[in-house]
């Protein structure tokens, strides 16, 4: 009934409150100082609870924990009374007074205390000084610095305004204080612990604090509620809340198309967990992004500098506005290093030797499959989750650990490649060697086996095998496979007889054009005849093995799809399964239960995200999708908060250089898949993005201009193999052009001009 902070039960968690919740949290995880306390849990009162564990030398500090308070959701910091400075004599009356304050008109207003209210009874600590600080500028959600009030003696005169408070702020990153010289030589140490909590939570947050006897003292810390990122009741969620930063869509966005489910979300934050990046995979109404500030701040953290810790992911990026500067946040390294030591070498080490290993990343097709049809044959839940557990969880383990072990340095070759060619022979010989170089992608199966079937070099249910996994939304868990369609590839066979390309003659001829290339420059530079060889072939192995990886990666998903079907099936749910975490699914399979209403309200946000417009490439500040919605002359490449945006209507549309070649034609501009039907024979395609599930336009088109993308995405490379110019990457191309205008495509410049005639 009474429980010491640090060893609150774990089934007794939900009724301790936010207060106590947090701070048995940071007293479990952390080695801050925190004052000793306890929590006396609703419906129980201080005559029921042992107060004679408490140590009367000190004087004790009671407040309340309601089940609401203090929470990521809410936090009403000051609405219930404190009592100070209580002896033990006096705690029954202090306990009385803070629930008895549940009542108070100004508690009603902010908070329902219907479940009761625990309160939390905490050593007192006299303060010399007491304050606030914010891990996260409120406003701006800029984290670089931490902003805090303090003043002399208690922090309630700081609460309740009695008191004028002194300001002062500290660098998160590097560290350096500014304010009144009496509080310095204790704000480092209030720095540090400052970083621990915001790394703790992952998320901005609210902290008091107070000095005593030259001690720093942590008394509290919550969420800023303004700043949250995401809601799991509503599945409401924005990444640009959570911390000034700058997103991109560029590689990412060619993945993810349309905004994930609840449940693929959740997967994708357990990617962020596992590899120790704090929101790297990020999210802005279910359209994914790559958070660009993270990685940076993760290479500043090691001692690069900001500009030198761009200049490393600057290809991820695509194009950023002159004179903007990447945010970076402080960073953790002590934590990334422990993710990747558990990463690297775990304490449970795989079972399988390297031998095993490249076996299994060989065989994982057939693997899945097998995996698939036992998952299929599965008649209750605690079937399934005796498969989970004792099958498919040690099997996505050594799949992880195979995937990392066969990998080493093979993906090396796609960072620089490209530019050691270009330094010595120019840009535009480097993109002819690069792009002519790969030979057959994975991605291009599906268009080049169907001429076998149709050929009959191949049977319909061996190309199934192949590339029944591959479609537009592969990585989506809620979007179904081709594979589960059986109509296909019936409608493959059709569009390919339609079109009237013979697959095998294109790449002999991309295939010549590169035998060429390559011969110019072993003529212009025969000192560098064996370079340019090993240079070619290790680029083309890395960018055949990151294919390779990706359509593997696709049977993962088709596995984890198969068993939330399955999960579904079992539970009643059917779809809706989907609408879940992770988590969420295996306590609904244990038996417990979802509420329908919470399902309801993250199907209907989900609902509401599929109508929204791609958002811009690159976002960086407080993004609000709705008030940009409003805007006419809104931009596609970037919103670049508090910078006044270019006209999107004036002068050519660049990009990045992502094919050779210079064609005019007509402009087809789609935003779906779905409406590939649209394009007919010469068009010129102006898209978001591509993946797989567009290959089939490729074959009609005479070029490609795409919103995201970069020299190494799929349009980029897809395009070569076509022989088609493609420029990607332009950021507002949908919104620049419109289909019927005629447009002149420059590959190599990475422009696209609108004709007038």
């Amino acid at each position: 009934m009474i429980y010491p902070l640090d060893k609150i039960p774990e089934d007794k968690l939900r009724y301790a409150g936010g207060k106590a919740r947090s701070l048995s949290h940071m007293l479990t995880h952390t080695k801050i100082r925190i004052p000793e306390g306890f929590v006396l849990l609703p419906g129980d009162t201080p005559e029921d609870a042992d107060l004679a564990r408490l140590a009367r030398k000190y004087t004790y500090a009671v407040r309340s924990s309601a089940i609401s308070e203090d929470g990521e959701n809410a936090s009403f910091a000051g609405q219930y009374e404190t009592v100070t400075d209580v002896s033990i004599s006096d705690i029954p009356e202090a306990v009385k007074t803070v629930r008895a304050s549940a009542d108070n008109v100004r508690v009603k207003a902010y908070a329902d205390s219907s479940e009761g209210v625990a309160v939390v009874i905490q050593r007192f600590v006299r303060p010399e000084f007491a304050g606030v600080v914010f891990t996260s500028d409120v406003i701006t959600g800029k984290d670089e610095e931490l902003v805090g009030n303090y003043v002399r003696g208690e922090g309630e005169q700081l609460v309740s305004g009695a008191s004028n408070a002194e300001e002062f702020r500290i660098n998160a990153i590097r560290y350096a204080y500014s304010g009144p010289q009496e509080f310095a030589p204790y704000a480092k140490k209030l720095g540090r612990y400052c970083r621990q909590i915001r790394n703790l939570y992952g998320m901005p947050m609210d902290i008091e604090w107070a000095v005593s006897g030259g001690v720093v003292y942590v008394l509290q810390a919550r969420p800023i509620t303004t700043l949250r990122r995401f809601d799991p009741a509503t599945y409401e969620i924005n990444g640009t809340k959570n911390g000034f930063k700058l997103l991109t869509r560029t590689n990412v966005g060619e993945i993810f198309m349309k905004p994930v489910s609840p449940m693929t979300f959740s997967v994708l934050e357990k990617i962020n967990g596992f590899l120790g990046l704090p929101d790297w995979l990020d999210n802005i109404c279910g359209q994914t992004y790559m958070n660009i500030s993270v990685m940076c701040s993760i290479a500043v953290a090691f001692g690069k500098t900001r500009a030198e810790a761009f200049e490393m992911v600057k290809d991820l990026v695509g194009n950023v506005p002159p004179g903007v500067e990447v945010p970076i946040s402080p960073f953790d390294k002590k934590a990334f290093w422990g993710k990747m030591k558990v990463l690297f070498f775990p304490k449970e080490k795989c079972r399988l030797t390297k031998k095993q290993k490249r076996e299994m990343v060989r065989d994982l097709p057939d693997i899945a499959r097998a995996k698939i049809e036992q998952i299929r044959m599965i008649r209750s839940k605690e079937e399934l989750l005796r498969l989970w557990d004792g099958e498919l969880l040690p099997q996505v383990k050594d799949l992880f650990a195979s995937i990392l072990g066969v990998s080493g340095t093979q993906m090396v070759p796609l960072f620089g490649t490209r530019k050691k060619i270009a330094k010595i022979a120019g840009e535009k010989m480097a993109d002819r060697l690069c792009g002519g170089c790969l030979g057959v992608v994975e991605s291009m199966k599906p268009m080049l086996l169907i001429d076998d079937v149709i050929a009959g070099r191949m049977s319909r249910e061996e190309y199934v095998k192949i590339c029944g996994h591959r479609s537009p939304s592969e990585m989506e868990l809620m979007s179904p496979r081709p594979y589960e369609d059986p109509s296909f590839p019936d409608s493959v066979i059709e569009d390919r007889r339609k079109s009237g390309i013979d697959m095998y003659a294109m790449l002999a001829v991309q295939n010549k054009a590169y035998e060429e290339a390559l011969a110019e420059f072993k003529a212009e530079f025969p000192g560098k005849a064996k370079w340019i060889d090993r240079q070619v072939k290790g680029f083309a192995g890395a960018n055949a093995f990151r294919e390779e990886i990706r359509s593997k990666g696709v049977y993962i998903f088709c596995v984890f799809r198969e068993f939330l079907l399955r999960a579904g099936a079992l539970n009643g749910l059917g779809d809706d399964v989907f609408m879940f975490m992770w988590d969420e699914l295996f306590e609904s399979l244990r038996g417990g239960q979802m509420p329908l209403e919470m399902l309801q309200r993250r199907r209907q946000t989900y609902e509401r995200y599929l109508l929204y417009p791609n958002f811009p490439n690159v976002v960086m500040g407080r993004f609000e999708p709705d008030e940009w919605m409003k805007d006419p002359d809104r931009r596609l490449d970037h919103y670049i908060q508090d910078m006044e945006p270019a006209s999107v209507k004036d002068g050519d549309i660049k990009g990045f250089a992502g094919a050779a070649g210079k064609v005019r034609g007509r402009a087809v501009v789609i935003a779906s898949v779905d409406d590939i039907g649209q394009i007919k024979q010469g068009d010129i395609l102006v898209t978001t993005a591509t993946n797989i599930g567009w290959t089939p336009a490729f074959s009609k088109v005479s070029a490609i201009v795409t919103d995201i993308g970069a020299p190494l995405s799929h349009a980029a490379i897809v395009a070569r193999e076509f022989g088609i110019p493609a420029v990607v990457g332009c950021g507002n191309a949908t919104m620049m052009l419109r289909t019927g205008d005629e447009v002149e495509v420059d590959g190599a410049a990475g422009v696209v001009r609108k004709l007038h005639m």
